[in-house]
């Protein structure tokens, strides 16, 4: 059957800033909510998506809500369950139907003309509940993982400003930390060029992470590499034997500091401080050496580490179980087709 057919979908409604009285009511435009008023034009549930200008997502509202004339709404739902509807219709690339006549846009009427199949209302109804139940979940997950990255945030901030301080294993307290710069206690090096290298299983890094595998390595060992180019603000803990392109510098020849250690002060470094250019954002080994630091005891230093590593650990296993539950969604979507 066709979509207009399940679904009908209609043109927003203006509402110029000057006549907007602050209220309850969500605004949504193509990119999504984008404020809120006193008054609805749509009294119930429903769902939104943009007309021209942000598209290619669909959003849904659970109550009351103002659509602007930059997006389509769903002003008939022809008795089929609003979230099944939002479920099915999420799956249509509403890019893929822009005219690109410059500004990107949709047709309702291109929207219409689309396919789809539909169960009978009593189904509809159960698989919204159980996608539901999965969003629930996804949210859930979603909220634990961000409080996790906060109460560790907050945590580096006490142990960086050493108001949260370890004791040795006697129970005393650890010796004063010393004010050292990086380039006192470490070495930074250069990736290179890997393409006259042969395939193999030695992983190849750069900027955005995991590239491909080669037949050589640059450094054997536990190292913090940090962007020189592009990304300069995601540093990474390596171990082992790794290769390293020359956007991303790497950290080797420690002097009294453990890698994990230096690892967490990278975390915690404000690189866009360090930034030296006005285009692509790069640091220099030089500004990288410079840069003063607190070094405390090695046990002290490992005591942070395996407590910082503790907490990333909750939080990789958190992301895990995320994605997991993001790709089942995926693959019970992929199964209503549009």
């Amino acid at each position: 059957m066709p979509v207009g057919d399940f679904a009908t979908f209609q043109r927003g409604f203006d509402l110029p800033n000057q006549s907007r009285i602050e209220g309850d009511v969500p605004i949504v435009s193509s990119g999504g909510v984008s404020g809120f008023h006193n008054e609805a034009k749509v009294e119930r549930a429903g769902l939104v998506t943009g007309r021209y200008g942000s598209i290619g997502e669909l959003f849904y509202l659970d109550g009351p809500h103002w659509p602007l004339n930059t997006s389509l709404w769903v002003k008939d739902f022809h008795g089929n369950e609003i979230k099944f509807a939002y479920y099915l219709l999420s799956r249509i690339d509403f890019r893929s139907l822009s005219d690109k006549t410059g500004v990107p846009g949709v047709n309702r009427n291109d929207v219409h003309k689309l396919q789809t199949a539909k169960p009978k209302l009593p189904e509809q109804q159960k698989i919204a509940a159980f996608l539901g139940a999965v969003d629930e979940k996804i949210g859930q997950l979603t909220r634990k993982k961000a409080l996790l990255e906060d109460y560790k945030k907050g945590c580096m901030q006490q142990l960086f400003t050493q108001k949260l301080r370890f004791k040795d294993d006697q129970g005393n307290d650890f010796p004063d930390w010393e004010e050292k710069k990086l380039g006192d206690v470490l070495t930074i090096g250069s990736g290179r060029d890997y393409k006259h290298l042969g395939a193999g299983n030695i992983p190849v890094y750069g900027t955005g992470g995991y590239m491909l595998s080669v037949d050589d390595y640059l450094y054997d060992g536990e190292s913090v590499c940090i962007g020189r180019k592009g990304t300069i603000d995601s540093p990474a803990l390596l171990n082992g034997k790794f290769w390293t392109v020359d956007t991303l510098f790497y950290t080797h020849s420690y002097q009294g500091v453990l890698p994990r250690f230096i690892f967490a002060i990278f975390q915690q470094i404000n690189w866009a401080k360090y930034n030296e250019a006005s285009g692509v954002p790069s640091l220099s080994k030089a500004t990288i050496e410079q840069i003063a630091v607190g070094i405390p005891h090695p046990d002290e230093q490992r005591k942070i580490a395996d407590f910082l590593s503790a907490i990333d650990a909750k939080i990789s296993l958190v992301a895990d179980e995320l994605r997991a539950a993001q790709n089942f969604k995926r693959g019970l979507l992929q199964q209503m087709s549009v």
